[in-house]
């Protein structure tokens, strides 16, 4: 399973495309990596397993029947929790906004979505995304991977805390003052803040 979890998103395309490895195999060994580290680590706020094996069919579909397929077909991603997934929770970690669910996607995850990504769930951010650590008062401290006593930054820590622990391949953070940066460098991993207006 490590073997599929840590390769990177272009590899995961390229063997999708080659029909060396399916969609389903790939979002399945990622729930899996979720449901064994996110009780530790506390990356994942909403994990949405059924909507992702409904896509990740939908994709394998696609690929079997030679349908055109997008730049990221099958590749599973994760989304931080203020920015809108139809039928999500997007709190942005505060009680001021507990229990609001999305309802549609952000244009950004729409163009995801559009180019074959499949969208495993929401992840943890400091209240109000105010924070160079993730903690909160509703889903509470987001562990590193590499220390469990340590942060893995913050405000996009749940999103650097599950792509280094192989629960996601990929994700979406927002950075205004170091949020993706910050949480990349913690943990190891390479971030991109786009230059501002890029992405909606």
């Amino acid at each position: 399973m490590n073997d599929l979890i840590f390769l990177s998103a272009l590899s995961m395309v390229e063997q999708i495309r080659k029909k060396t490895i399916s969609p389903v195999e790939l979002v399945n060994a990622h729930l899996t990596q979720i449901e064994k580290l996110n009780p530790r680590l506390n990356a994942f706020v909403q994990v949405d397993a059924e909507g992702a094996r409904r896509s990740a069919r939908e994709a394998e579909s696609r690929v079997m029947s030679n349908s055109p397929l997008g730049l990221l077909h099958g590749v599973p991603l994760s989304i931080k929790s203020s920015i809108s997934v139809a039928g999500l929770r997007c709190e942005a970690g505060t009680r001021l906004r507990e229990g609001f669910i999305a309802t549609q996607d952000a244009p950004l995850v729409t163009r995801l979505k559009d180019a074959g990504a499949i969208i495993l769930g929401t992840t943890n951010a400091p209240e109000l995304l105010m924070a160079w650590e993730t903690d909160n008062l509703l889903y509470g401290r987001t562990k590193s991977p590499w220390d469990l006593e340590r942060t893995p930054g913050g405000s996009s820590g749940g999103e650097a805390a599950a792509i280094v622990a192989g629960m996601s391949a990929g994700g979406v953070g927002s950075d205004g003052g170091g949020s993706i940066r910050v949480p990349a460098h913690f943990c190891g991993i390479c971030g991109l803040k786009p230059t501002p207006g890029r992405i909606p």
